[in-house]
């Protein structure tokens, strides 16, 4: 003890914060620290000023000060209770202050070992929780981690992985697995060390995540386990694990299903089927009966609006943090689920419509029942029809044409190849295009500032996203092809034109943007907001392609100037109806069928020759009315100004306007004279340039170049 501190013992209600106490931030354990005090009692004294009598100025023990009170306010200690206090009787009190308050917090690994070295020496999970003002959950986690291998918690004391990465090892007991996933993954790329993949490494192969799965979410996994099923524990994500037997999780699901259909039935339905999910393309093989919708009683009408409240409250709150929080995003599934609910049941349908039509129960993307009513089947021979009138009954005068095969939808993956070659020529193009730039930037920033005037879904639907992150890496692992895209090339160019005027990594960025000129600022702005812009989607039926229209109309984009289709693009990841439909669109029916009896391989090889030079687009990245095909002249500029691509993107505005005109690159374009062939450049070379290449013929000589009609 110092000379110039003595001890004495002072009433909790006597103590103050001192002006000259340097711990300013709020703590928010008070509740835990209060709890240790009452079973261990205070095991160091506080800090106080000299003063002739109370109140007595605490230097430090602020916390411990407020636990103090919380006991005192419960009735844990009386009001006379007395605590052991040291007199600091120098000079410098801040100082003083300061100096008590720089040490060293335990490290993170030191408490879950110390909690369970408690364990070991036979606390109860629960007395620790309680001694400690925690919950069991809380040192059941800690327990965990302090069981992870040795090895992997060193790494985690020299900072070589984090935290969430051990709670990732944590998932298994395996201390041999652990440390092998961990020598597989240790000098990996950070992708590969990401926890998801540590927890799946860790895991059977066939495992399914539970947060991932909507027929575990659907199932459940109470009842998931009450039927004997497998599961490996995750206890750092709330009802988080592992499902093992995949075949139980289906029956139960095919149960629970089946279930809501006998429900259903005793609605009165004609017919009542089942189905794991439900996409807009099931949807639109059906015809719709519409129903009638009664008033909503005073109580539904409030527990609605309560409920839309509520759900305009979460998108705001992850549109404004940034990132999407996953207990937000689970409540506001259920809150949907709700409304959904509530609408549903203020629709009405007749026992005739009932006799002539059915409904699906199916499960929802989030793993909640959804049920689709007043579906009707087409009839043998007849296509869908919708039911616009009260009864069901079907319209008069429809054609009786045998329907065609049900069509099957591209695959995810395919939508996501093309919908990432889509976003790679907007970026080409908005990176040309100071004022879009500017426009989709304003589109992104506007509805985060001004939300009390416009609709909360702004927030949701902006294309470009300005967090700000390039998204173009991502746009090469959807689409194997892309680097060699015209698109690619464009944006190459755009970002080696900048890199080499950009200052070194000893000079001052933003002094260096503030000596641009205002046409500098806005191109360097176009190129940096074009990496942010994505419109890929995963499904045909997306909403993001309505918003990727918009953007494409805004830049003037023509597909076609940018994509082919060739096998590897997309004739080899379709079915067969969908080459007959392409061939069909561009060249015509003959055509069509002259491929339909093909072997797959010769067919894909027709009709990519059928539609080489066709500029045909599948109907996913054409604009909304467009033909499938588009005339393969491209407009030109006038001629006093018939500059190269390259060099048009970069002509100087019109001072008047420093946001310059929107630029389009001309396009590409071979002519085979005696036959009046054309090709674009891209893909694979036709029969008749190869023939000409070999006959002598350069590239260039058929390079076509417009006449004046041409370019008026």
């Amino acid at each position: 003890m110092s000379q110039d501190q003595e001890l004495v013992t002072v009433r909790v209600r006597d103590l103050v914060v001192s002006s000259n106490n340097v711990r300013k931030r709020p703590s928010q354990t008070i509740r835990e620290l209060a709890a240790s005090i009452k079973h261990h009692g205070l095991l160091e004294p506080l800090i106080i000023e000299d003063t002739p009598s109370a109140p007595y100025g605490v230097l430090d023990g602020r916390r411990r000060r407020l636990a103090l009170l919380w006991l005192l306010d419960n009735g844990d200690i009386t009001e006379d209770h007395r605590v052991l206090c040291s007199v600091y009787k120098g000079n410098a009190p801040k100082e003083a202050s300061a100096a008590a308050n720089m040490h060293e917090a335990m490290h993170p690994a030191d408490e879950f070992e110390a909690f369970r070295d408690m364990i070991d020496d036979g606390s109860s999970v629960e007395e620790v929780a309680a001694h400690f003002g925690t919950t069991p959950l809380t040192v059941q986690r800690r327990l965990k981690l302090a069981n992870v291998a040795p090895m992997l918690i060193d790494a985690y004391r020299a900072e070589e992985i984090a935290l969430d990465h051990l709670m990732a090892f944590a998932i298994t007991d395996d201390h041999d697995a652990q440390l092998r996933v961990w020598k597989k993954i240790k000098d990996a790329v950070p992708y590969e060390r990401l926890p998801g993949r540590i927890r799946a490494a860790l895991v059977k192969a066939d495992s399914i995540d539970v947060r991932d799965n909507k027929l575990a979410r659907f199932v459940g996994l109470d009842a998931y386990e009450a039927a004997g099923g497998p599961v490996v524990r995750d206890l750092f994500s709330d009802g988080g694990g592992f499902i093992g037997d995949v075949k139980l999780l289906q029956k139960l699901a095919d149960e629970k299903l089946a279930s809501a259909a006998e429900d259903l039935q005793a609605e009165g339905w004609s017919w009542v089927e089942t189905a794991d999910s439900w996409t807009y393309s099931d949807d639109t093989k059906y015809g719709k009966s519409q129903p009638k919708k009664r008033a909503l009683s005073d109580d539904e009408e409030a527990e609605l609006d309560t409920l839309r409240r509520r759900a305009d409250e979460i998108d705001k709150l992850n549109a404004h943090a940034g990132i999407e929080d996953d207990a937000l995003l689970e409540e506001l599934g259920q809150v949907e689920a709700k409304i959904e609910a509530i609408e549903a049941c203020i629709e009405t349908f007749s026992d005739r419509q009932k006799g002539k039509a059915g409904a699906v129960v199916t499960v929802a993307n989030d793993g909640t029942l959804q049920i689709h009513r007043g579906l009707i089947k087409p009839e043998k021979g007849n296509k869908a029809k919708n039911a616009a009138d009260d009864d069901g009954a079907p319209d008069a005068g429809q054609s009786g044409a045998p329907e065609a095969p049900a069509e099957r939808g591209l695959s995810d993956s395919l939508v996501n190849k093309l919908t990432a070659h889509r976003t790679a020529a907007l970026q080409a193009l908005v990176a040309g295009s100071p004022g879009i730039a500017l426009a989709l930037l304003l589109r992104a920033l506007v509805p985060q500032i001004f939300t009390s005037r416009l609709d909360y879904r702004c927030l949701r639907h902006g294309l470009a996203k300005i967090s700000a992150g390039d998204q173009r890496p991502i746009l090469q692992s959807a689409a194997d092809d892309m680097e060699n895209s015209r698109a690619w090339q464009s944006m190459e160019e755009s970002v080696a034109r900048w890199e080499e005027r950009l200052p070194g990594e000893d000079e001052d960025l933003f002094a260096w943007l503030q000596t641009l000129s205002q046409a500098d600022q806005l191109d360097l702005l176009a190129v940096c907001v074009a990496h942010t812009v994505d419109t890929r989607a995963a499904r045909e039926d997306s909403a993001v392609h309505e918003h990727a229209h918009q953007l494409a109309k805004a830049v003037d984009l023509d597909m076609a100037d940018w994509w082919c289709a060739t096998a590897g693009s997309y004739l080899a990841s379709v079915p067969k109806t969908r080459r007959m439909e392409a061939v069909r669109e561009a060249v015509g029916e003959e055509a069509a069928n002259a491929i339909a009896g093909m072997k797959k391989e010769a067919m894909i090889g027709a009709a990519e020759e059928y539609l080489d030079g066709r500029r045909w687009l599948p109907a996913i990245l054409r604009r909304p009315g467009a033909p499938a095909t588009t005339p393969d002249e491209t407009p030109q500029t006038e001629p006093e100004q018939d500059l190269p691509a390259a060099d048009a993107a970069s002509t100087p505005a019109d001072p008047a306007d420093p946001l310059g005109p929107i630029v389009t690159l001309a396009g590409v374009r071979y002519r085979d004279a005696r036959t009046g062939s054309t090709w674009t450049g891209r893909g694979k070379r036709p029969a008749w340039v190869v023939q000409a290449l070999e006959s002598g013929v350069e590239l260039h000589d058929l390079l076509v170049h417009p006449t004046a009609t041409e370019e008026a």
